[in-house]
């Protein structure tokens, strides 16, 4: 992480993959790939509200699951 990232990136990764664990492990994917989802969500959608990168962030795991 560079020192421009913003610093709470951590806590918000961490938010979002508490709120997509259940979802993800009925589909079966691990928390690796979560967190990997989640990143990218936050990166694509930074300005975005948190219940938008979770719909994001859900089909992504849909996606993964397949």
């Amino acid at each position: 992480m560079s020192d421009t990232a913003d610093p709470d990136h951590e806590i918000v990764v961490a938010r979002l993959m508490r709120q997509l664990y259940g979802f993800a492990q009925c589909l079966g994917v691990g928390e690796f790939d979560v967190r990997l989802i989640a990143e990218r969500v936050i990166a694509d959608m930074p300005l975005m509200p948190d219940h938008d990168r979770l719909a994001r962030a859900r089909n992504w795991l849909l996606v993964a699951s397949a």
